[in-house]
């Protein structure tokens, strides 16, 4: 086995996963006050600006994290279109996202961009995820947080819209739809202590092991 003790890069980039840990969590509790409270008033949305701002940083923030975590996956043919994909989203949601805080975009538009970003971003987190659990040494809890967080939004985001498009009695829609939505929140909350975590793990520098003959991709 070929032994990896730390990666270049690794104790800086923990302090973007820190400040996405951080961000994250205002996301969380503005977007919940912003349906708590601004929602049921029809507004003044500052609770749903403040969410806005916080999702472009929070986008920012994630591609140093998403980058340096994506090293410790053994070198496939998919890895480098997976990471700019997903890096490339996230740039696209921050932009979205601060473009509407500024009022240069409309809320339809920039939600849909988001929203890709997100589906995206799951798709990242789900592989990656998954495969991260073969990399010795890699925190198995990490990888298996990172895998729920992404199969929840995959499976969520999807069925709630099932829910809101299909025809049939409310009481079935509201079903789908809530079942959509809690397996979407359990992620969206779960997403800032994924980034916590992986701020630790890049900070203590812990040992990788990966297969001989496979070498880590390069950033």
């Amino acid at each position: 086995m070929e032994h990896i003790t730390e990666m270049p890069g690794d104790r800086t980039v923990s302090v973007f996963a820190y400040s996405a840990a951080t961000v994250g969590v205002a996301g969380v509790l503005t977007l919940g006050a912003m349906y708590a409270v601004e929602v049921p008033k029809g507004g003044p949305y500052v609770f749903g600006t403040i969410n806005d701002a916080t999702g472009a940083a929070f986008n920012l923030l994630a591609i140093p994290v998403i980058l340096q975590v994506h090293k410790r996956l053994p070198a496939t043919p998919w890895n480098q279109p997976l990471k700019w994909i997903t890096a490339g989203a996230c740039a696209a949601g921050a932009t979205s996202s601060a473009l509407l805080v500024f009022k240069i975009l409309a809320f339809e538009p920039s939600t849909a961009v988001s929203v890709a970003a997100i589906i995206t971003q799951g798709v990242w987190f789900l592989v990656a995820n998954n495969k991260l659990l073969d990399v010795e040494g890699y925190p198995t809890g990490l990888a298996r947080l990172g895998r729920f967080i992404g199969g929840a939004l995959l499976v969520g985001l999807p069925v709630a819209g099932l829910g809101f498009l299909i025809p049939g009695p409310e009481w079935l829609r509201y079903t789908i739809m809530g079942a959509g939505i809690a397996a979407g929140a359990a992620a969206w909350a779960a997403w800032p202590y994924w980034y916590y975590r992986t701020g630790k793990f890049l900070r203590h520098g812990h040992a990788i092991e990966v297969p001989r003959g496979a070498t880590p991709e390069a950033a």
